[in-house]
Protein backbone atom coordinates (compact mmCIF):
# COMPACT_ATOMS: atom_id res chain seq x y z
CA UNK A 1 0.00 0.00 0.00
CA UNK A 2 0.87 3.65 -0.49
CA UNK A 3 2.54 5.26 2.96
CA UNK A 4 0.24 7.10 4.11
CA UNK A 5 1.14 10.75 5.31
CA UNK A 6 -1.60 10.49 8.49
CA UNK A 7 -2.12 8.51 10.90
CA UNK A 8 -5.64 6.62 10.98
CA UNK A 9 -8.03 7.71 13.47
CA UNK A 10 -8.67 5.83 16.72
CA UNK A 11 -12.45 5.21 16.39
CA UNK A 12 -11.73 3.65 12.85
CA UNK A 13 -9.22 1.37 13.89
CA UNK A 14 -11.15 0.34 16.64
CA UNK A 15 -14.07 -0.58 14.18
CA UNK A 16 -11.47 -2.25 11.71
CA UNK A 17 -10.78 -4.75 14.96
CA UNK A 18 -13.90 -5.45 15.78
CA UNK A 19 -14.47 -6.39 12.15
CA UNK A 20 -11.66 -9.09 12.42
CA UNK A 21 -13.21 -10.21 15.85
CA UNK A 22 -14.85 -13.44 15.72
CA UNK A 23 -18.65 -13.71 16.83
CA UNK A 24 -17.29 -15.78 19.72
CA UNK A 25 -15.93 -12.96 21.44
CA UNK A 26 -19.71 -11.58 21.82
CA UNK A 27 -20.70 -9.78 24.88
CA UNK A 28 -23.95 -10.93 27.15
CA UNK A 29 -25.98 -8.22 28.65
CA UNK A 30 -29.34 -9.63 30.38
CA UNK A 31 -29.49 -12.29 28.08
CA UNK A 32 -28.61 -10.06 25.04
CA UNK A 33 -25.27 -11.40 22.50
CA UNK A 34 -23.40 -8.30 21.27
CA UNK A 35 -20.61 -9.22 18.78
CA UNK A 36 -17.46 -7.29 19.27
CA UNK A 37 -18.49 -5.37 16.02
CA UNK A 38 -21.46 -3.97 17.85
CA UNK A 39 -20.05 -3.51 21.07
CA UNK A 40 -17.43 -0.61 18.92
CA UNK A 41 -20.34 0.64 17.36
CA UNK A 42 -22.44 1.39 20.43
CA UNK A 43 -19.44 3.17 22.12
CA UNK A 44 -18.71 5.33 19.06
CA UNK A 45 -21.99 5.79 17.20
CA UNK A 46 -22.63 8.94 19.67
CA UNK A 47 -18.99 10.41 19.53
CA UNK A 48 -19.43 9.90 15.64
CA UNK A 49 -22.90 11.26 15.32
CA UNK A 50 -21.94 14.32 17.43
CA UNK A 51 -18.63 14.98 15.16
CA UNK A 52 -20.95 14.43 12.23
CA UNK A 53 -23.55 17.46 13.41
CA UNK A 54 -20.88 19.68 15.01
CA UNK A 55 -17.68 20.27 12.85
CA UNK A 56 -17.85 23.61 11.06
CA UNK A 57 -15.96 21.24 7.84
CA UNK A 58 -19.35 18.80 7.62
CA UNK A 59 -21.81 19.39 5.55
CA UNK A 60 -24.95 17.21 6.14
CA UNK A 61 -26.02 16.19 3.04
CA UNK A 62 -29.10 15.03 1.47
CA UNK A 63 -27.83 11.16 1.11
CA UNK A 64 -27.09 11.13 4.69
CA UNK A 65 -30.60 11.73 5.74
CA UNK A 66 -31.69 8.90 3.69
CA UNK A 67 -29.21 6.50 5.12
CA UNK A 68 -30.74 7.60 8.61
CA UNK A 69 -34.22 7.87 7.34
CA UNK A 70 -33.21 3.87 5.88
CA UNK A 71 -32.30 3.18 9.77
CA UNK A 72 -35.04 4.86 11.33
CA UNK A 73 -37.48 2.68 8.53
CA UNK A 74 -36.03 -0.43 9.67
CA UNK A 75 -36.63 0.16 13.18
CA UNK A 76 -40.35 0.72 12.58
CA UNK A 77 -41.00 -2.42 10.05
CA UNK A 78 -39.93 -4.74 12.72
CA UNK A 79 -41.34 -3.19 16.24
CA UNK A 80 -45.02 -2.76 14.00
CA UNK A 81 -44.13 -6.86 12.81
CA UNK A 82 -43.23 -8.21 16.84
CA UNK A 83 -44.20 -5.29 18.38
CA UNK A 84 -42.35 -4.18 21.76
CA UNK A 85 -39.18 -5.04 22.87
CA UNK A 86 -37.72 -7.78 20.47
CA UNK A 87 -39.00 -5.88 17.28
CA UNK A 88 -36.66 -3.08 19.34
CA UNK A 89 -33.64 -4.99 19.67
CA UNK A 90 -33.80 -6.44 16.14
CA UNK A 91 -34.80 -3.21 14.27
CA UNK A 92 -32.26 -1.50 16.89
CA UNK A 93 -29.31 -3.74 15.75
CA UNK A 94 -29.83 -3.39 12.13
CA UNK A 95 -29.90 0.22 12.33
CA UNK A 96 -27.05 0.45 14.56
CA UNK A 97 -24.89 -1.46 12.16
CA UNK A 98 -26.03 0.17 9.07
CA UNK A 99 -26.37 3.58 10.39
CA UNK A 100 -23.46 3.07 12.67
CA UNK A 101 -21.02 1.65 10.24
CA UNK A 102 -22.03 4.65 7.92
CA UNK A 103 -21.39 7.58 10.43
CA UNK A 104 -18.11 6.53 11.85
CA UNK A 105 -16.31 6.17 8.17
CA UNK A 106 -18.40 9.34 7.29
CA UNK A 107 -17.39 11.27 10.58
CA UNK A 108 -13.87 10.31 10.88
CA UNK A 109 -12.28 9.68 7.25
CA UNK A 110 -12.42 13.80 6.08
CA UNK A 111 -9.64 13.99 3.63
CA UNK A 112 -6.58 12.61 1.37
CA UNK A 113 -3.90 11.60 4.05
CA UNK A 114 -6.68 10.33 6.73
CA UNK A 115 -7.97 7.97 3.62
CA UNK A 116 -4.86 6.40 2.93
CA UNK A 117 -4.47 5.80 6.16
CA UNK A 118 -7.45 4.06 6.93
CA UNK A 119 -6.93 2.07 3.51
CA UNK A 120 -3.43 1.07 5.11
CA UNK A 121 -5.28 -0.08 7.80
CA UNK A 122 -7.54 -2.06 6.07
CA UNK A 123 -5.33 -3.85 4.21
CA UNK A 124 -3.11 -5.17 6.75
CA UNK A 125 -6.62 -6.18 8.51
CA UNK A 126 -6.86 -8.39 5.12
CA UNK A 127 -3.96 -9.61 5.66
CA UNK A 128 -4.30 -10.81 9.30
CA UNK A 129 -7.68 -12.20 8.02
CA UNK A 130 -5.80 -14.42 5.20
CA UNK A 131 -3.18 -15.43 7.85
CA UNK A 132 -5.59 -16.94 9.95
CA UNK A 133 -7.80 -18.55 6.77
CA UNK A 134 -4.46 -19.80 5.15
CA UNK A 135 -3.85 -23.46 7.47
CA UNK A 136 -7.58 -23.64 7.61
CA UNK A 137 -7.66 -23.91 3.14
CA UNK A 138 -4.92 -26.01 3.31
CA UNK A 139 -4.98 -28.76 6.54
CA UNK A 140 -9.24 -29.08 6.27
CA UNK A 141 -9.61 -28.00 9.65
CA UNK A 142 -11.75 -24.71 10.86
CA UNK A 143 -9.27 -23.61 14.16
CA UNK A 144 -10.42 -20.49 14.53
CA UNK A 145 -14.13 -21.26 15.45
CA UNK A 146 -13.79 -24.60 17.16
CA UNK A 147 -10.88 -22.76 19.54
CA UNK A 148 -13.15 -20.44 20.47
CA UNK A 149 -16.02 -22.92 20.81
CA UNK A 150 -13.88 -24.95 23.07
CA UNK A 151 -12.65 -21.52 25.14
CA UNK A 152 -16.34 -19.68 25.12
CA UNK A 153 -18.53 -22.57 25.08
CA UNK A 154 -20.40 -20.39 22.66
CA UNK A 155 -20.62 -23.13 19.69
CA UNK A 156 -20.77 -21.07 16.21
CA UNK A 157 -22.46 -23.22 13.21
CA UNK A 158 -19.81 -23.88 10.78
CA UNK A 159 -19.37 -26.97 8.45
CA UNK A 160 -15.92 -28.36 7.01
CA UNK A 161 -16.75 -27.80 3.38
CA UNK A 162 -14.14 -28.95 0.34
CA UNK A 163 -14.13 -27.74 -2.93
CA UNK A 164 -11.15 -28.86 -5.50
CA UNK A 165 -9.39 -30.59 -2.90
CA UNK A 166 -8.99 -27.48 -0.74
CA UNK A 167 -11.00 -26.60 2.26
CA UNK A 168 -13.40 -23.73 2.25
CA UNK A 169 -12.16 -20.82 5.07
CA UNK A 170 -14.27 -18.86 7.54
CA UNK A 171 -11.18 -17.12 9.03
CA UNK A 172 -12.69 -15.49 11.86
CA UNK A 173 -15.87 -14.93 9.88
CA UNK A 174 -19.49 -16.14 10.05
CA UNK A 175 -19.03 -17.60 6.61
CA UNK A 176 -16.29 -18.54 3.81
CA UNK A 177 -18.60 -16.85 1.92
CA UNK A 178 -17.87 -13.40 4.38
CA UNK A 179 -14.81 -13.83 4.44
CA UNK A 180 -13.78 -14.01 0.70
CA UNK A 181 -15.88 -10.60 0.51
CA UNK A 182 -14.22 -8.81 3.28
CA UNK A 183 -11.67 -9.42 1.45
CA UNK A 184 -12.63 -8.73 -2.81
CA UNK A 185 -15.32 -5.83 -1.24
CA UNK A 186 -12.77 -2.75 -2.00
CA UNK A 187 -10.36 -3.89 -4.39
CA UNK A 188 -10.46 -1.29 -7.01
CA UNK A 189 -10.31 0.78 -3.94
CA UNK A 190 -7.01 -0.44 -3.14
CA UNK A 191 -5.47 -0.73 -6.71
CA UNK A 192 -6.20 3.37 -7.02
CA UNK A 193 -4.84 4.36 -4.81
CA UNK A 194 -1.50 2.66 -5.44
CA UNK A 195 1.14 5.22 -7.45
CA UNK A 196 2.98 2.31 -9.71
CA UNK A 197 1.29 -0.22 -11.89
CA UNK A 198 4.24 -2.45 -10.53
CA UNK A 199 2.46 -2.21 -6.77
CA UNK A 200 -0.68 -2.17 -8.07
CA UNK A 201 0.02 -5.61 -9.80
CA UNK A 202 1.22 -7.18 -6.69
CA UNK A 203 -1.36 -6.41 -4.80
CA UNK A 204 -3.84 -7.80 -7.26
CA UNK A 205 -1.54 -11.13 -6.90
CA UNK A 206 -2.32 -10.68 -2.91
CA UNK A 207 -6.10 -9.91 -3.26
CA UNK A 208 -6.81 -12.94 -5.83
CA UNK A 209 -4.98 -15.21 -3.42
CA UNK A 210 -6.67 -14.14 -0.13
CA UNK A 211 -10.24 -14.00 -1.58
CA UNK A 212 -9.60 -17.41 -3.05
CA UNK A 213 -8.93 -18.87 0.37
CA UNK A 214 -12.85 -18.98 1.09
CA UNK A 215 -13.46 -20.84 -2.17
CA UNK A 216 -16.65 -18.93 -2.78
CA UNK A 217 -17.51 -18.08 -6.41
CA UNK A 218 -19.28 -14.61 -5.35
CA UNK A 219 -15.94 -13.01 -3.68
CA UNK A 220 -14.31 -14.25 -6.74
CA UNK A 221 -17.29 -12.55 -9.28
CA UNK A 222 -16.86 -9.30 -7.18
CA UNK A 223 -13.38 -9.42 -7.69
CA UNK A 224 -13.40 -10.18 -11.29
CA UNK A 225 -15.97 -7.26 -12.43
CA UNK A 226 -13.71 -4.77 -10.36
CA UNK A 227 -10.64 -6.08 -12.27
CA UNK A 228 -12.92 -5.80 -15.46
CA UNK A 229 -13.86 -2.56 -14.59
CA UNK A 230 -10.44 -1.89 -14.39
CA UNK A 231 -8.98 -3.04 -17.18
CA UNK A 232 -11.74 -1.13 -19.43
CA UNK A 233 -11.05 1.95 -17.47
CA UNK A 234 -7.17 2.04 -18.21
CA UNK A 235 -7.50 0.81 -22.10
CA UNK A 236 -10.24 3.71 -22.97
CA UNK A 237 -8.61 6.11 -21.10
CA UNK A 238 -8.47 9.34 -23.79
CA UNK A 239 -11.43 7.87 -25.85
CA UNK A 240 -13.98 10.38 -26.58
CA UNK A 241 -17.98 9.68 -25.14
CA UNK A 242 -16.28 6.16 -23.40
CA UNK A 243 -19.04 6.39 -21.05
CA UNK A 244 -21.95 6.70 -23.91
CA UNK A 245 -19.54 3.58 -25.61
CA UNK A 246 -19.39 1.68 -22.31
CA UNK A 247 -23.36 1.96 -22.15
CA UNK A 248 -23.44 0.49 -26.05
CA UNK A 249 -20.54 -2.27 -25.47
CA UNK A 250 -23.41 -3.42 -22.15
CA UNK A 251 -26.49 -3.31 -23.68
CA UNK A 252 -24.61 -5.57 -26.51
CA UNK A 253 -23.99 -8.19 -24.27
CA UNK A 254 -26.52 -8.21 -22.75
CA UNK A 255 -28.64 -8.53 -26.06
CA UNK A 256 -26.31 -10.85 -27.47
CA UNK A 257 -26.51 -13.03 -24.44
CA UNK A 258 -30.02 -13.47 -24.85
CA UNK A 259 -30.54 -14.20 -28.53
CA UNK A 260 -27.95 -16.57 -28.30
CA UNK A 261 -28.60 -18.51 -25.19
CA UNK A 262 -31.41 -20.81 -23.91
CA UNK A 263 -30.68 -18.79 -20.40
CA UNK A 264 -31.11 -15.28 -19.46
CA UNK A 265 -28.09 -13.23 -18.84
CA UNK A 266 -28.81 -12.90 -15.03
CA UNK A 267 -29.55 -17.16 -14.96
CA UNK A 268 -26.35 -17.53 -16.68
CA UNK A 269 -24.30 -15.64 -14.02
CA UNK A 270 -26.12 -17.36 -11.76
CA UNK A 271 -25.40 -21.01 -12.51
CA UNK A 272 -22.90 -20.73 -14.54
CA UNK A 273 -20.57 -18.38 -13.09
CA UNK A 274 -20.47 -20.55 -9.61
CA UNK A 275 -18.89 -23.65 -8.42
CA UNK A 276 -21.68 -25.70 -8.07
CA UNK A 277 -24.54 -25.60 -10.49
CA UNK A 278 -26.84 -26.29 -8.15
CA UNK A 279 -26.43 -23.62 -5.64
CA UNK A 280 -26.79 -21.44 -8.98
CA UNK A 281 -30.50 -22.62 -9.58
CA UNK A 282 -31.08 -22.71 -6.00
CA UNK A 283 -30.40 -19.03 -6.04
CA UNK A 284 -32.60 -18.25 -8.66
CA UNK A 285 -35.65 -20.33 -6.95
CA UNK A 286 -35.16 -18.20 -4.05
CA UNK A 287 -35.40 -14.83 -6.14
CA UNK A 288 -38.68 -16.31 -7.97
CA UNK A 289 -40.35 -17.32 -4.73
CA UNK A 290 -38.96 -14.31 -2.37
CA UNK A 291 -39.92 -11.92 -4.86
CA UNK A 292 -43.57 -13.95 -4.39
CA UNK A 293 -43.49 -12.66 -0.82
CA UNK A 294 -42.60 -8.81 -1.46
CA UNK A 295 -45.49 -8.90 -3.89
CA UNK A 296 -47.88 -9.77 -1.30
CA UNK A 297 -46.18 -7.60 1.39
CA UNK A 298 -45.04 -4.78 -0.29
CA UNK A 299 -45.42 -2.02 2.43
CA UNK A 300 -43.93 -3.11 5.34
CA UNK A 301 -42.52 -6.78 4.36
CA UNK A 302 -43.14 -10.01 6.54
CA UNK A 303 -40.95 -9.36 9.16
CA UNK A 304 -39.01 -11.48 10.79
CA UNK A 305 -41.72 -14.94 9.91
CA UNK A 306 -41.19 -17.84 7.88
CA UNK A 307 -41.03 -16.67 4.50
CA UNK A 308 -43.48 -19.06 1.97
CA UNK A 309 -41.63 -21.14 -0.93
CA UNK A 310 -42.18 -25.28 -1.88
CA UNK A 311 -41.68 -27.63 0.56
CA UNK A 312 -38.69 -28.96 -1.12
CA UNK A 313 -36.55 -25.80 -0.01
CA UNK A 314 -35.80 -26.70 2.94
CA UNK A 315 -33.53 -23.99 4.50
CA UNK A 316 -34.81 -20.33 5.14
CA UNK A 317 -31.69 -18.85 3.72
CA UNK A 318 -32.34 -16.10 1.40
CA UNK A 319 -28.60 -15.51 -0.44
CA UNK A 320 -29.44 -11.80 -1.60
CA UNK A 321 -29.02 -8.58 0.30
CA UNK A 322 -31.42 -6.80 -2.19
CA UNK A 323 -34.27 -9.30 -1.84
CA UNK A 324 -33.41 -9.31 2.28
CA UNK A 325 -34.22 -5.77 2.82
CA UNK A 326 -37.31 -5.77 0.16
CA UNK A 327 -38.97 -9.02 1.64
CA UNK A 328 -38.17 -8.44 5.64
CA UNK A 329 -39.18 -4.70 4.92
CA UNK A 330 -41.08 -3.94 2.49
CA UNK A 331 -40.15 -1.91 -1.05
CA UNK A 332 -39.84 1.25 0.74
CA UNK A 333 -37.31 0.49 2.75
CA UNK A 334 -35.36 -0.75 -0.32
CA UNK A 335 -36.20 2.35 -2.35
CA UNK A 336 -35.15 4.77 0.18
CA UNK A 337 -31.65 3.13 0.64
CA UNK A 338 -31.19 2.71 -2.86
CA UNK A 339 -32.01 6.23 -3.74
CA UNK A 340 -29.20 7.36 -0.56
CA UNK A 341 -26.84 4.93 -2.61
CA UNK A 342 -27.92 6.24 -5.75
CA UNK A 343 -27.31 9.98 -3.99
CA UNK A 344 -24.11 9.11 -3.04
CA UNK A 345 -22.54 7.73 -6.15
CA UNK A 346 -24.00 10.85 -7.72
CA UNK A 347 -22.42 13.02 -5.56
CA UNK A 348 -18.75 11.00 -5.78
CA UNK A 349 -19.22 11.23 -9.36
CA UNK A 350 -19.90 14.96 -9.74
CA UNK A 351 -17.03 16.04 -7.53
CA UNK A 352 -14.65 13.70 -9.68
CA UNK A 353 -15.73 15.64 -12.84
CA UNK A 354 -14.16 18.76 -11.31
CA UNK A 355 -11.42 18.00 -9.08
CA UNK A 356 -8.35 18.84 -10.63
CA UNK A 357 -5.83 16.25 -8.65
CA UNK A 358 -5.19 13.18 -10.09
CA UNK A 359 -5.02 11.26 -7.08
CA UNK A 360 -8.30 11.91 -5.98
CA UNK A 361 -9.78 11.71 -8.97
CA UNK A 362 -8.64 8.14 -8.93
CA UNK A 363 -9.44 7.40 -5.67
CA UNK A 364 -13.16 8.29 -6.77
CA UNK A 365 -12.90 5.66 -9.97
CA UNK A 366 -11.86 2.86 -7.75
CA UNK A 367 -14.88 3.67 -4.74
CA UNK A 368 -17.32 3.76 -7.78
CA UNK A 369 -15.86 0.56 -9.08
CA UNK A 370 -16.39 -1.31 -5.54
CA UNK A 371 -19.85 0.32 -5.03
CA UNK A 372 -20.90 -1.12 -8.58
CA UNK A 373 -19.24 -4.62 -7.75
CA UNK A 374 -20.72 -4.51 -4.42
CA UNK A 375 -23.94 -3.69 -5.17
CA UNK A 376 -24.04 -6.33 -8.09
CA UNK A 377 -23.29 -9.21 -6.06
CA UNK A 378 -26.01 -8.26 -3.41
CA UNK A 379 -28.02 -9.69 -5.22
CA UNK A 380 -26.36 -13.52 -4.67
CA UNK A 381 -25.00 -12.65 -1.47
CA UNK A 382 -26.51 -11.69 1.72
CA UNK A 383 -24.91 -8.97 3.90
CA UNK A 384 -25.29 -9.89 7.54
CA UNK A 385 -23.69 -9.18 10.93
CA UNK A 386 -20.18 -8.22 10.56
CA UNK A 387 -20.72 -7.91 6.47
CA UNK A 388 -23.49 -5.67 6.75
CA UNK A 389 -21.62 -3.40 9.10
CA UNK A 390 -18.35 -3.22 6.61
CA UNK A 391 -20.51 -2.45 3.92
CA UNK A 392 -22.08 0.71 5.30
CA UNK A 393 -18.77 1.62 6.66
CA UNK A 394 -17.59 1.21 3.02
CA UNK A 395 -20.71 3.80 2.07
CA UNK A 396 -19.25 5.65 4.87
CA UNK A 397 -16.11 6.32 2.95
CA UNK A 398 -17.57 7.67 0.25
CA UNK A 399 -18.51 10.22 2.56
CA UNK A 400 -14.75 11.92 2.11
CA UNK A 401 -14.63 11.80 -1.22
CA UNK A 402 -18.22 13.41 -1.75
CA UNK A 403 -18.15 15.76 1.09
CA UNK A 404 -14.62 16.50 2.05
CA UNK A 405 -12.95 18.80 4.38
CA UNK A 406 -12.94 22.43 3.93
CA UNK A 407 -10.33 25.14 4.64
CA UNK A 408 -12.29 27.98 6.45
CA UNK A 409 -13.36 30.58 3.60
CA UNK A 410 -11.66 33.76 4.62
CA UNK A 411 -13.03 36.55 6.33
CA UNK A 412 -14.98 39.48 4.85
CA UNK A 413 -13.45 42.65 5.14
CA UNK A 414 -15.02 46.13 5.28
CA UNK A 415 -14.67 48.48 3.14
CA UNK A 416 -12.93 51.21 5.26
CA UNK A 417 -10.85 48.46 6.74
CA UNK A 418 -10.00 47.96 2.68
CA UNK A 419 -9.49 51.75 1.89
CA UNK A 420 -7.13 51.93 4.80
CA UNK A 421 -4.94 49.21 4.08
CA UNK A 422 -4.83 50.73 0.37
CA UNK A 423 -3.44 53.76 2.01
CA UNK A 424 -1.29 52.41 4.40
CA UNK A 425 0.43 49.82 1.63
CA UNK A 426 3.54 50.36 0.26
CA UNK A 427 3.77 50.92 -3.58
CA UNK A 428 4.64 47.82 -5.62
CA UNK A 429 2.99 45.59 -8.29
CA UNK A 430 -0.33 44.37 -7.32
CA UNK A 431 -1.31 40.94 -6.37
CA UNK A 432 -4.03 38.62 -7.82
CA UNK A 433 -7.64 39.73 -7.31
CA UNK A 434 -9.18 36.55 -6.01
CA UNK A 435 -7.90 34.36 -3.34
CA UNK A 436 -8.75 30.44 -3.40
CA UNK A 437 -11.82 29.53 -0.50
CA UNK A 438 -10.95 25.92 -0.64
CA UNK A 439 -7.26 25.76 -0.23
CA UNK A 440 -6.10 23.52 2.49
CA UNK A 441 -2.51 22.86 3.08
CA UNK A 442 -1.40 19.05 1.72
CA UNK A 443 -4.95 18.30 0.92
CA UNK A 444 -5.77 18.16 -2.66
CA UNK A 445 -9.57 17.77 -1.87
CA UNK A 446 -10.84 20.91 -2.57
CA UNK A 447 -12.37 22.89 -5.61
CA UNK A 448 -10.30 25.68 -6.01
CA UNK A 449 -13.15 28.62 -6.30
CA UNK A 450 -12.65 31.86 -6.89
CA UNK A 451 -13.85 34.58 -3.66
CA UNK A 452 -16.10 36.83 -6.06
CA UNK A 453 -18.47 39.11 -4.38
Amino acid sequence: MTRAQSATPIPVVLVLLSFLSPTELSLYVEGLRLPPHRVALIALFPFALMRLITRPDVRIRLYDLMFFLFGLMTVGVFVYHTGGHEGFVYGGSLALESVGGYVVARAYVRDYPTMLATLKALFWTIVAAAVIALPETLLGQIFTHELLAQITGYVHPIGVETRAGLTRAYGTFDHPIHYGTFCAAMFALFVYAERTTTSARKLTVFFVLATSLGLSSAPLLCLGLQAGMIVWETSTRGMPSRSSLTLVVLTGLYIGASMFSNRSPIAFVATGMTFDSWTGYYRLQIWEHGMNNVWANPWTGIGLAEWERPWWMVSSTVDAFWLVVTMRQGIPSFVVLAIAIALLGRAVVKRSSRNPDLRMRKLMQGWMMSLIALCLIGATVHYWNVLYAYFFFFLGLGGALADPRRAPAPAIVSSTQTSNRSRSAMPGPRGPTHEPVFAHPGLPYGRMADARR
